[in-house]
């Protein structure tokens, strides 16, 4: 759509904001906000500008991604280890969709999402009505057949239809968000649809990355259920995938229900974890009576789809008995390196940092270790809390032969173990930590499936309370100690 290149003065950042304001106005998005945030954006690259000097350059350019409009701006400024501050309160409020910050060759690249009009249209749920469970059934014949962006209202319409609005994805109540996903083939499924194409059942995957998809989405209409309909959509949705180039398939089971946990089991998967605190609170309908009572929680399964190779995991101690635990259920070929001294590690560490404004969940995913690891992951931390994240999770290469070191240091900063994904991406495996606001977790409707599960999940909630503790701890010391010298200096 658009791409042009500024001086970093103000002439140039005034030129930047009212591209951007054009930009996402031509869309009928909100150009003002846009026109705002590039402003700010290019004042902090000016900030950031080496030596402070007026002859710099920021580039931006525009494209459109479903129902967003993204805006990137590119610096030669100092590194960023996250979106400029000045914008935490724009995010907060929801001004952008989201926003994250990388190191892309030689320069920063500050990404940005602004919402067009259809970005926020939920499904018209005025002629709807809510199936109960005692809604008769019907003996309508079905076909099954591979989801296409066509399908998008209609599969909206069925969420509804079964669910209400307590589905545990709010993704999948906007049609135009649906189709999008599915033009761009970050979302694959199959359905089963009646004679007059509307959609009664669905069984999904999303790419996480071009090899890793996330699976499941299930619902099946009240009226066609009990005739075994899931089964054979997650058989189809199965079939295509391990026909496709992806290597695992990661899911989600609800700690409220040990049915979803046995499956995964019964699968050949693996429990590899649990995110604790990950989205607000729903409604589980069918397994807990109304809504929950705080953020919801859920464990993390990993089934492999293609044979893995071999590779080393460098893991931080605090975090290696978890990391052991998922493995001694497994086959995978997998083994601990010995920690040793880093020859080769560069000075930088390399992250992006994105906000998701819904679920007040902030995600850091390191690409490269550096020297300045803890450093740098603090800072993206505190950035992404004072934006408004309840939880952040902490992305690692586990392969790197750095993490065993530098990684001891990342229990101070709070984060406790998450899950273990291998094969992540073509860097290799990935260790998540995560860091909690609240880590009163309420537990009392949780069931596991076996005690291995409630070994690992009880162990994660106990790092996450005993780091807890140690960081009051520490601040308290801190505070006794700044009293002290206060005392002592008068």
């Amino acid at each position: 759509m658009l791409h042009l290149r500024v001086s970093a003065d103000e002439p140039g950042i005034a030129v930047l904001a009212a591209a951007a304001r054009a930009a996402v106005a031509s869309r009928n998005g909100n150009g003002d906000a846009a026109g705002l945030v590039l402003q700010l954006v290019g004042l902090d690259a000016r900030e950031r500008s080496r030596g402070g000097q007026d002859d710099t350059h920021i580039e931006l350019s525009s494209s459109v991604d479903g129902t967003e409009v993204i805006l990137q701006v590119r610096d030669r400024g100092e590194p960023l280890n996250g979106p400029a501050p000045t914008l935490e309160p724009l995010l907060e409020l929801g001004v952008m969709t989201s926003a994250r910050a990388f190191i892309e060759g030689t320069g920063n690249v500050t990404e940005m999402r602004f919402a067009m009009p259809s970005h926020s249209a939920t499904l018209d749920s005025g002629s709807l009505e809510v199936l109960g469970v005692d809604t008769p059934l019907s003996s309508e014949e079905v076909t099954m057949r591979s989801l296409v962006a066509a399908d998008a209202a209609s599969l909206t319409r069925c969420i509804y239809r079964s669910y209400g609005w307590t589905y545990p994805h709010p993704d999948l109540y906007y049609p135009e968000r649906v189709a999008a996903s599915i033009t761009s083939g970050r979302r694959v499924g199959e359905v089963a649809v009646t004679a007059d194409g509307e959609v009664v059942g669905h069984w999904g995957a999303i790419f996480l990355t071009p090899t890793l998809v996330e699976s499941g989405l299930a619902l099946t209409d009240p009226r066609f259920r009990r005739r075994g309909i899931a089964a054979q959509l997650q058989a189809r949705v199965t079939e295509r995938l391990n026909n496709s180039d992806i290597v695992g398939r990661v899911g989600e089971p609800v700690l409220t229900h040990t049915a979803t946990q046995e499956l995964v089991l019964r699968s050949g998967g693996a429990i590899v974890g649990a995110y604790l605190s990950y989205g607000v609170p729903v409604a589980q309908v069918g397994i807990t009576d109304g809504m929950l009572a705080g953020r919801r929680s859920l464990a993390v399964h990993y089934i492999e789809v293609k044979p893995m190779t071999e590779a080393t995991l460098w893991i931080p101690r605090a975090y290696e008995p978890f990391v052991r635990m998922v493995l001694a259920h497994c086959d995978w070929p997998r083994s601990f390196g010995e920690v040793h001294r880093m020859g080769d590690t560069p000075d930088e560490t390399l992250l992006d940092t994105t906000l998701d404004s819904f679920n007040k969940r902030g995600e850091i995913d390191v690409r490269q270790i550096g020297l300045d690891l803890i450093e740098v992951v603090d800072t993206a931390l505190d950035s992404l809390r004072r934006s408004g994240a309840e939880v952040v999770h902490v992305r690692l290469p586990a392969n790197d032969p750095a993490l065993a070191v530098l990684g001891e240091g990342l229990t101070v900063l709070g984060l406790a173990y998450s899950v273990m994904i291998p094969s992540f991406s073509e860097a290799g495996d990935a260790l998540v930590l995560q860091w909690i606001a609240d880590p009163e977790i309420d537990t009392s409707s949780w069931h596991y499936y076996n005690d291995d599960i409630a070994q690992l999940i009880g162990g994660i909630l106990g790092q996450v309370h005993e780091l807890s503790d140690r960081g009051a701890q520490q601040r308290r010391r801190a505070g006794r100690r700044a009293a002290l010298f206060a005392a002592l200096d008068t």
